[in-house]
């Protein structure tokens, strides 16, 4: 007959190994519920995606990256009573960085642009241009650039030109850039600011993580409304009578 405590000791072994395979199972059986539990969840999701509810989550996730902009109206000609142009507005694209507390430029961003335009500031701020008046070909090398997340950006804006004309030069006055929009603020252009000043247009487009637009996402709210053209009494000839100063 065996002893009682070794019957005992035998006891509670089988006893803790029972209770030893009866945790790991229920372990067993709280892990496979988990991963089941969270694959149904992706498939749902999924199927939501793919099903009714996509239009939807993509409608909602588009708003968070969707930016609403201005786009420039084009200021309006002065001519002479011939039509010829006398001051006119011309499109022009500078490199500027973003505002600042954006990331700073690297050294193999800072080469890249060496390479495309020779010898540059990089110490101005961002409301100065780091390379004024664009080229086209000059545009579309920097898309690589900008897509990659450079701390840069290309801005539009219009300039006023005026003819080779002393008078006319003085006559025309100045414009200034208000809220983004060219105003007169001497001369003929401020004579005549409801006439030359048109109405800027809107437009919304999709950014990328680096604020940078995304391919084929511009969609028009509404067209900017041009300015209207101021024609003159008189002749750029007759203007250069009327207005020379006799010489002493």
């Amino acid at each position: 007959m065996l002893p009682g405590g070794f019957l005992r000791r035998e006891l509670e072994e089988k006893t803790g190994k029972q209770a030893m395979q009866t945790m790991n199972h229920t372990r067993f059986l709280f892990l496979l519920l988990s991963f089941s539990a969270g694959f149904l969840c992706c498939a749902v999701k999924g199927c939501r995606l793919a099903g009714p509810d996509r239009e939807t989550i993509l409608a909602r996730g588009e708003k968070f990256a969707r930016t609403w902009r201005s786009l420039p109206a084009k200021r309006g000609r002065i001519l002479d009573r011939k039509g010829k142009v006398l001051v006119w507005s011309e499109l022009y694209c500078d490199l500027h960085y973003k505002e600042a507390g954006e990331s700073e430029l690297g050294e193999d961003e800072q080469h890249a642009l060496i390479e495309m335009f020779g010898k540059l500031d990089f110490s101005v701020p961002p409301s100065t241009p780091l390379r004024r008046h664009l080229r086209p070909d000059e545009v579309i090398a920097l898309e690589p650039l900008l897509l990659k997340g450079a701390p840069l950006q290309i801005r539009v804006r219009h300039e006023r030109v005026v003819c080779n004309s002393d008078t006319v030069r003085r006559l025309a006055g100045k414009v200034a850039l208000r809220n983004g929009v060219q105003c007169g603020i001497s001369g003929w252009e401020l004579e005549n600011e409801l006439l030359l000043r048109g109405l800027p247009g809107r437009f919304s487009v999709l950014l990328d993580r680096f604020g940078n637009y995304m391919p084929k996402s511009f969609k028009l709210i509404a067209p900017p409304s041009n300015g209207k053209d101021l024609k003159l009494k008189e002749t750029l000839e007759e203007l250069e009578q009327k207005y020379t100063e006799p010489a002493l």
